[in-house]
């Protein structure tokens, strides 16, 4: 459903951008007593692309309602650059705290995990995010990390960053990069949604064959068919069909002086927030000219 504040915040977006690039002409053309330099100067004109196209993107899906395959890729143009809106659904992506442990052995699996058996892997992960003290079969508690000397215990609560996960125990730093991106802490269902979830994701569901795999992947953005359906049936214990309503998003802004920089921004649907969404977490990369 369109908000009306959608098109006060629509409005503010571009205004901003005249507003950077107003600044960026007065303080370039100001006498060189002005401590600033050019270099902050594109900077800030870099980081005001960013949040426009954060502002953007965000109206775009919850405001506006589109699609993630709609807003992906979409480019942002305005006086002082530009800034490309990259989307994927979160519900693509397996969930630290969700997730049930079937899903994160067959993860291991498909990532290839050599550190620990995917039984360990996924018993590991359980026992961090429960409540109890309780090893279960292969898993490792609080005890089992003070004896190891680690670094990082289990809090016996949720995961709240995947980073965490370098953390547990046996889990090596190898894998843990083969993993990172197919995981998260904001898929609250815990399933996959196939629309998308990649090819690699898929086949870590139990039983998933190559070609179902190749078929679901395929059928992304196709017309319901009874192909389609057969496979959601098929493989319904660890698929999910409603909308995703989180979205990670990455913005590349590029200044009309060259200067690049880029960000990564969560965020979700939030009915009860006067912008209509919640930024879960934002990781501003360091700018670099080209």
């Amino acid at each position: 459903m369109r908000r009306d504040s959608g098109y006060v915040t629509l409005a503010t977006l571009v205004v901003c951008g005249l507003l950077a690039g107003i600044v960026s002409t007065l303080v370039l053309s100001a006498q060189p007593t002005l401590v600033l330099t050019r270099l902050g100067v594109d900077d800030l004109v870099t980081e005001n692309l960013l949040d426009s196209g954060a502002t953007a993107s965000a109206y775009l899906l919850f405001a506006e309602g589109k699609d993630a395959s709609v807003v992906d890729g979409r480019i942002i143009t305005l006086p002082t650059g530009s800034v490309t809106l990259h989307v994927a659904a979160e519900a693509g992506r397996f969930d630290l705290n969700a997730s049930p442990p079937e899903l994160l052995k067959g993860l291991f699996k498909a990532v290839d995990g050599q550190s620990l058996s995917p039984d360990a892997f996924a018993a590991r992960i359980v026992d961090w995010r429960d409540g109890n003290d309780e090893r279960t079969p292969e898993g490792a508690e609080r005890s089992d990390y003070r004896g190891a000397g680690a670094s990082g215990l289990p809090m016996n609560a949720k995961f709240q960053s995947v980073g965490e996960l370098r953390f547990l125990k046996g889990l090596s730093e190898n894998d843990y990069m083969k993993l990172e991106s197919f995981l998260t802490v904001h898929n609250r269902g815990g399933m996959l949604c196939p629309k998308a979830a990649s090819r690699k994701a898929l086949l870590a569901i139990p039983d998933m064959s190559e070609a179902d795999a190749s078929a679901l992947a395929e059928l992304r953005g196709a017309e319901d068919n009874d192909e389609q359906r057969a496979l959601l049936k098929k493989y319904e214990s660890f698929l999910t069909q409603e909308t995703p309503t989180v979205y990670r998003i990455t913005l590349v802004a590029r200044s009309k002086s060259g200067r690049t920089g880029t960000a990564e921004m969560i965020a979700g649907d939030a009915k009860d927030s006067p912008k209509g969404y919640v930024v879960h977490s934002w990781n501003l990369a360091a700018p670099a000219a080209h």
